[in-house]
């Protein structure tokens, strides 16, 4: 189920909940939705596995997953995928609403069918276009408080989508000679290096200026300065990375921008909800 993306994208779900609401979220919502995110995001993932599986063995980063070693069967990992999102959607209609039932379908169609099936396998801008999926779960959690989708929860998913090609690029160019050996056309496989960490630059310059855009425009949300000074502070940790690598454009440095991104997102989510509840 990767708990590691299944947290953050719960997580982006509260936050977008208790955004929208602010002290007046409701604890057990927030539960029903957790429930329903993690369903719904470990159902993608295990279908991400089923569908991978082939691959995954020739990769030394996924080589031990679960239906990659047969210590679970590709036909019950399908039945598990496809069941926990089920049940996701029971859950989020009859304890939420139907608007957060539908954006946690989308969420989960889009990474395991959209993403992992009609993008990773064509092109080496799965990555970015894939991003997408990112957005669906501040959909939910908003829909979860509201009953709709509003702007506030647009911006937050959107930095989700931001934040996606810089953090897996990095990854990626470390990871070169496995995803060639699985055959999928990642960028860091059909572009040289250097290329490669000109696009992780390029896509995470975007994220500051980005996450200070409420600034201006108080549509996207109303947060204090907790949220802004960290949102400051971690994207001027971005720029002073992205210099590095121009400087100086290797592997190990390209992978930096995969580790400086990895608290990102939970120290900006942790500050929208400090910024709405204190």
């Amino acid at each position: 189920m990767k708990p590691g993306i299944l947290v953050l994208l719960v997580f982006e779900a509260i936050t977008a909940m208790v955004v929208a609401v602010h002290r007046n979220f409701s604890p057990i919502s927030m539960v029903w939705l957790a429930i329903a995110g993690i369903l719904g995001s470990g159902g993608a993932s295990a279908l991400n596995h089923y569908f991978e599986r082939n691959q995954d063995r020739l990769m030394s980063r996924t080589d031990a997953r679960p239906v990659a070693t047969n210590q679970i069967s590709p036909i019950n990992a399908l039945i598990f995928g496809i069941a926990t999102i089920g049940v996701s959607l029971i859950v989020s209609s009859i304890f939420l609403n139907l608007v957060c039932a539908l954006m946690i379908f989308l969420g989960a169609i889009s990474y395991a069918l959209v993403y992992t099936l009609l993008l990773k396998p064509r092109t080496h801008w799965n990555i970015v276009i894939g991003g997408i999926a990112g957005i669906f779960p501040a959909l939910a959690g908003w829909a979860a408080a509201t009953g709709q989708v509003q702007w506030p929860a647009v911006f937050i998913g959107t930095l989700v989508f931001l934040w996606t090609p810089p953090h897996f690029w990095g990854l990626a160019i470390k990871y070169r000679e496995d995803y060639v050996r699985a055959g999928f056309p990642m960028l860091s496989v059909v572009k040289d290096q250097k290329e490669v960490i000109r696009w992780i630059v390029i896509s995470s310059v975007p994220l500051l200026p980005f996450s200070l855009l409420p600034l201006v425009i108080p549509q996207l949300g109303t947060f204090d300065l907790v949220y802004y000074s960290i949102a400051f502070l971690m994207g001027l940790s971005f720029l002073v990375v992205d210099f590095r690598m121009l400087r100086s454009p290797t592997v190990n440095n390209g992978f930096k921008a995969f580790l400086v991104s990895l608290p990102y997102l939970f120290l900006i989510f942790g500050a929208m909800i400090a910024s709405s509840i204190l």
